[in-house]
């Protein structure tokens, strides 16, 4: 695979996904679990900061997590922070989650129950699920402020990590960012996600990516159709199979 004949692609998909919006200080640190172990470091780094007085680490096995970790992303993610010197009893877990939209869900529960406050939350999730992470948050967690954050990072240093790695992982990672367009548009039917508006020079680029291959976690029509029949729609809406 040629990165370099599909990166002004890559570099649309990557500017689109990024949000890039500064932080305040908050109630609470949600860090969501993926593979990426320096989202815990910067979790740490922002308590320490005194951003936050407690943290919150979301998720169980994910689609890539449940190859690659013998713990769940919470669990992994608990232990790296205090080794960074988070203390053990600032840390809440959340370990059944599977994707983005249940970490939100099950995290409100933990919130709820445990009376823990949450006015205003920072999230901290890989820089290419920025957006994503921000409109499920504000689909689920109605109630909070919202700051989206994560480690620094640049399209560079993404663009060079992808030649690193070898072509399934590469495909993989890509294919991920282009599934994740495709959610933006077809979630916020079902009450996933907010709406928000996708360029059409986005949608240009994923649907060149997705010519390519990079359709393993894009949704069929039919697909699309079955989750309509099971969760139903959101306020009457129109179905979108926009695939």
């Amino acid at each position: 695979m040629e990165i370099e004949s599909i990166k002004q692609e890559l570099k649309v998909l990557w500017d689109f996904m990024s949000l890039d919006t500064k932080i305040e200080k908050s109630d609470l640190i949600i860090g969501c679990g993926c593979a990426n172990i320096k989202i815990p470091i910067k979790c740490a780094e922002l308590y320490k900061k005194g951003y936050a007085k407690k943290i919150l680490f979301a998720g169980g096995y994910g689609k890539i997590t449940k190859d690659t970790f013998k713990i769940t992303e919470a669990e992994m993610y608990k232990n790296i922070a205090i080794e960074e010197g988070v203390p053990e009893e600032k840390i809440v877990l959340e370990n059944k989650s599977t994707n983005t939209g249940d970490n939100f869900r099950y995290s409100l529960k933990i919130i709820q129950e445990n009376k823990i406050e949450a006015n205003k939350i920072i999230i901290v999730h890989n820089h290419l699920s920025e957006r994503r992470t921000y409109s499920a948050a504000k689909a689920i967690i109605k109630n909070a402020q919202i700051y989206i954050t994560s480690p620094e990072t640049n399209f560079d240093y993404w663009i060079s990590s992808l030649k690193s790695y070898d072509e399934e992982k590469a495909r993989k990672n890509i294919s991920v960012v282009v599934g994740d367009v495709q959610r933006l548009i077809i979630f916020p039917q079902f009450g996933w996600q907010i709406k928000q508006e996708v360029p059409e020079k986005v949608k240009i680029a994923y649907q060149k990516l997705k010519r390519l291959g990079f359709d393993k976690y894009i949704f069929t029509k039919e697909q699309i159709e079955n989750l309509i029949k099971e969760h139903g729609l959101k306020d009457g809406q129109s179905p979108i199979y926009w695939n």
